[in-house]
């Protein structure tokens, strides 16, 4: 039997509020600004995160996927595609799968093109996921009250008020051997709980962390950043820092980067995952943006005011979703 491959990142894409590409993410300041890409005055909230001169969103994926093949050095034409999205693109982009499984699409998307090149099954794989702020999503949070009504995003923090929503498209090219990083490990698990709100203790996200890091048989204080899912919301924030604290023998440090550049749904897994990647390369974790004072609840070792210097070659990235569902992915760089 032949031994298990070794997952690399070898192509990256990216475009946020905060710019395009993989180096402008890192920056310690919030993008979020009032919506004009469509009306808002009959909205409760009127902020959001949408980066400057996108084109569609099937014109900024098929970009996205072009860049990270190129970045690769792979023939796009011949490298198997998975797409995280809210529903099917009306364009044919010659994908194998569509995942819309909310919060977790794409970080569902990484775990299976990566379970592929471990097995041998593919030799590359492509996993794209994009999403732009429109007024559909807009409305259907806003009517939820799950928005923000002081135009921040504030992860963790006493007095957070919600999500904000922020445009999110990015590509990831995995192949087995050494490239830009390794995905050593991944792991999903559930706590069928609630429809909506995930359980108090965050069992089924400490599940998933620790089983991620069982899988790549690397003891907890290893792990030396931790970018959350934490999108701003009183239970889902206090969940995950149970989670964090029940996972960890000590907290590595936290940050949510949707802080930063909102919330992108479906496109969130991939997006954070390649922030996780490019903090690491460039040993500068991201800032826990918006956060106003301690919540007893959250007692974590946030990363405030500044970047801070990474102490460590790993990290971590979580992701959650309506319906319990939690992702956890561990990457190496170096």
């Amino acid at each position: 039997m032949s031994e298990p491959r070794p997952v690399a990142v070898t192509g990256l894409s990216i475009l946020t509020a905060l710019g395009r590409g993989p180096e402008t993410q890192l920056t310690g300041t919030p993008a979020f600004t009032e919506v004009s890409r469509f009306d808002t005055s009959t909205r409760r909230v009127h902020h959001a995160a949408t980066a400057a001169e996108t084109g569609t969103l099937e014109e900024e994926l098929d970009q996205a996927i072009a860049t990270a093949c190129a970045q690769a050095g792979v023939d796009r034409s011949t490298t198997p595609l998975l797409l995280a999205l809210h529903t099917a693109p009306p364009r044919d982009f010659g994908q194998r799968r569509v995942y819309t499984s909310a919060c977790v699409s794409a970080s569902t998307a990484l775990a299976d093109a990566a379970t592929l090149i471990r097995a041998g099954r593919v030799e590359r794989i492509v996993v794209a996921a994009a999403y732009l702020v429109e007024p559909y999503q807009y409305a259907l949070f806003d009517a939820g009250r799950a928005l923000s009504t002081d135009a921040a995003v504030r992860p963790f923090s006493r007095h957070r008020q919600g999500t904000l929503l922020g445009d999110g498209v990015a590509a990831v090219v995995l192949q087995p051997g050494e490239g830009l990083a390794e995905l050593i490990s991944w792991s999903r698990a559930g706590d069928a709980y609630h429809p909506c709100q995930p359980s108090p203790d965050g069992r089924g996200l400490a599940a998933a962390i620790q089983a991620a890091l069982a899988k790549a048989k690397l003891p907890s204080d290893e792990i030396g950043y931790v970018n959350a899912n934490a999108t701003g919301t009183t239970f889902s924030d206090a969940a995950e820092a149970a989670a964090i604290n029940a996972a960890f023998s000590s907290t590595p440090p936290v940050s949510s980067t949707k802080g930063l550049y909102g919330h992108a749904l479906e496109a969130s897994g991939l997006v954070e995952f390649v922030v996780t990647v490019q903090a690491l390369r460039e040993g500068k974790l991201p800032v826990n943006a918006g956060f106003l004072e301690p919540d007893p609840a959250c007692r974590l070792d946030l990363i405030l005011d500044a970047p801070r210097p990474a102490g460590s070659p790993y990290g971590m990235s979580l992701n959650s979703a309506f319906g319990g569902a939690n992702t956890a992915l561990a990457v190496r760089v170096g």
